[in-house]
C-alpha cells in the first residue's frame, strides 16, 4: 500500500505484536501479519493512537496501543468456539500515530489525515486507542471516503455527548462533535446506538438531550435482561438505515470492572466479556461494518494485565469477523 509523504511522516514504529514459542501447529497472530509497505492488498490494518489528553479522568491510556499488542501474546489464529481461521487473511500494523500531547486538534488533524489514506486505499482499520476522543478523527477518515452517511455502534458507561467544557474538547465529546460539526454529512443521531451506558455515571441533561435527538440507547442493564443478540440485531437495523457504512465504538469501560479493571472509569454492573465478544464477533460480520476503534484501556489502571488481553480478545474478533465478512 502506497501512503503520501505526508502521512508517512506521521507514523512511528510500535511495539511488534506478542508472538511466542514458534509451533508449527499453533500459529499465533504475529506470525501472520505483513509489512504494508510491501502489500499490494491488506484487508486488515492496525494503528494506534497513543494519546490521552482528552481523557476527563485518571489519564494513562496513551499507554493502551502498545499494552493491546502485549495482550496480543495469548492470541492463536483459530477459535474453536466459531471453527475459524484467520489464514488467509492479509492483515498489517501500520505503528502508531506521532501525537502532539499538547495539542488535541492537530494529533485528531493527523489521525484523520493517515486513517483516510489507510481506508482509501482499502483496509478496515482496526485503531487501538487512546481515549474515547479519537472517535471523532477516525470516523471524520471513513466520511471522508464516503459519499453517504455512517452509522455507529458504541459500547461504553457513558453517554459521551457533553459540550466542550471551557473549551476543552474531552473524551465525552465526540459523538457531539460528529453530529454537529462534519459537512457535508454529519453523524444523523438516528443511526448513533450506544450499548451498555451504566451506573451513576450519566446525566439526566444529556440523556434527554439523547431522547430529543431520537439517539438509540441500550443501558447494561437492559442488555443483561434482554439478551446481547436481541439487542445487537436492533442495533444493526438502526445503524444500516439509510447508511453507507457502520464504525464500531468501543470503550472498555463499558464492561464490568471485573473484565476491565484498567481504565479511566472502571464500571461495576458493565457488560460481560461474552456478551462484549459475542457483539463484536456479530457487528463484525455485518456487510457494511467499515471499521473499529477500541479504546480507553489505560494500563497503569490495570491488575495482571487483564485489560489489555480483555481488548486484545476483542480485537481478535473483530479480527475474524473482518475475514468472514471479506471471504466467507
Amino acid at each position: 500500500m502506497q501512503l503520501s509523504a505526508e502521512a508517512q511522516k506521521y507514523l512511528m514504529q510500535a511495539k511488534q505484536i506478542a508472538s511466542g514459542v514458534p509451533d508449527e501447529a499453533d500459529i499465533k497472530l504475529a506470525q501472520i501479519m505483513g509489512d504494508w509497505r510491501e502489500m499490494d492488498q491488506i484487508d486488515l490494518a492496525v494503528l494506534g493512537i497513543p494519546f490521552d489528553t482528552s481523557v476527563m479522568l485518571r489519564p494513562g491510556c496513551r499507554f493502551g496501543p502498545d499494552s493491546i499488542r502485549d495482550g496480543f501474546f495469548l492470541s492463536n489464529i483459530y477459535e474453536p468456539g466459531y471453527d475459524y481461521d484467520l489464514s488467509g487473511l492479509k492483515i498489517t500494523d501500520f505503528g502508531n500515530i506521532d501525537v502532539i500531547y499538547t495539542d488535541v486538534l492537530e494529533t485528531h488533524r493527523r489521525v484523520e489525515l493517515v486513517l483516510s489514506e489507510i481506508i482509501k486505499g482499502g483496509a478496515t482499520p482496526l485503531v487501538l486507542g487512546g481515549d474515547h476522543g479519537l472517535t471523532y478523527p477516525n470516523v471524520k477518515a471513513l466520511l471522508n471516503n464516503l459519499e453517504g452517511n455512517v452509522g455507529i455502534i458504541m459500547f461504553d458507561g457513558h453517554l459521551d455527548v457533553r459540550t466542550d467544557q471551557h473549551g476543552m474538547i474531552s473524551s465525552g465529546t465526540p459523538f457531539r462533535r460528529l453530529m454537529e460539526e462534519p459537512e457535508p454529512n454529519p453523524l444523523k443521531p438516528k443511526n448513533l446506538v450506544e450499548i451498555g451506558i451504566n451506573g451513576w455515571l450519566a446525566s439526566k441533561k444529556y440523556g434527554d438531550f439523547c431522547k430529543e435527538k431520537g439517539i438509540t440507547i441500550f443501558p447494561a442493564r437492559e442488555v443483561h435482561k434482554r439478551g446481547i443478540e436481541e439487542i445487537v440485531q436492533e442495533a444493526l437495523e438502526i445503524a444500516s438505515d439509510g447508511t453507507d457504512a457502520i464504525w464500531i465504538s468501543f470503550d472498555i469501560d463499558g464492561l464490568d470492572l471485573a473484565y476491565a479493571p484498567g481504565t479511566c472509569a472502571p464500571n461495576p454492573g458493565g457488560l460481560t466479556a461474552h456478551q462484549a465478544l459475542e457483539a463484536i464477533w456479530t457487528i463484525g460480520q455485518h456487510p457494511l461494518c467499515r471499521g473499529m476503534d477500541l479504546l480507553e484501556v489505560s494500563p497503569p489502571w490495570d491488575l495482571h494485565n487483564i485489560t489489555s488481553i480483555m481488548a486484545a480478545a476483542l480485537a481478535m474478533n473483530f479480527i475474524g469477523a473482518t475475514k468472514k465478512r471479506i471471504y466467507g
